[in-house]
């Protein structure tokens, strides 16, 4: 049976749930830059993890 279109308030609900996980994949990812930058004295600057973020991006894609 093919799927009913999302209503407007259905698919904002829908875009709200979405951006409330990548908010909070965010803050995660943050804190364990910042943990590797205290705990392990790593440093990584914006490109690097720009360049981190599309390999993982890949990865997820294949």
């Amino acid at each position: 049976m093919p799927k009913m279109p999302l209503t407007p308030e259905q698919r904002i609900k829908e875009l709200e749930q979405q951006l409330a996980e990548s908010e909070v994949k965010a803050h995660f990812f943050e804190a364990v830059v910042k943990v590797m930058n205290t705990e392990f004295g790593a440093t990584l600057t914006k490109k690097q993890l720009a360049t981190l973020s599309r390999k993982h991006k890949r990865k997820d894609s294949q």
